[in-house]
């Protein structure tokens, strides 16, 4: 079975099954424990084929999440980009920190854990 919930603007997507298994809470840890960093003041304009191309060049990508309005699919500028390897969101972090994309300045910066 699959759940979607909110934590604040960002959606959470999590399988249960009914043996018992406790692979939710380890996903979720997983989840917190690797590299992401938030991405802000993207264009409404942006898709998740910019973010990836535009991340991708720095490192192995796991997720891209760029929140979007539930009712037009507009993007609400901002975005949480994961990499599997913390060196490649680090260098992605310094080197896209107020990096002119488009007509705006993007703001980089590491995403706080869920819940905090």
């Amino acid at each position: 079975m699959i759940n979607k919930s909110w934590i604040g603007n960002k959606a959470v997507v999590s399988t249960q099954s009914t043996g018992g298994d406790s692979r939710d809470d380890t996903q979720s840890r997983q989840r917190d424990e690797n590299p992401t960093i938030r991405v802000s003041n993207l264009a409404e304009e942006t898709s998740d084929k910019d973010l990836q191309d535009l991340f991708k060049p720095f490192g192995a990508l796991s997720r891209i999440y760029l929140a979007k309005d539930k009712n037009t699919g507009i993007s609400k500028g901002f975005a949480y980009i994961t990499y599997n390897r913390r060196e490649s969101a680090e260098k992605a972090l310094k080197q896209l920190h107020r990096y002119r994309y488009g007509h705006l300045i993007l703001q980089v910066e590491w995403a706080k854990p869920s819940g905090s």
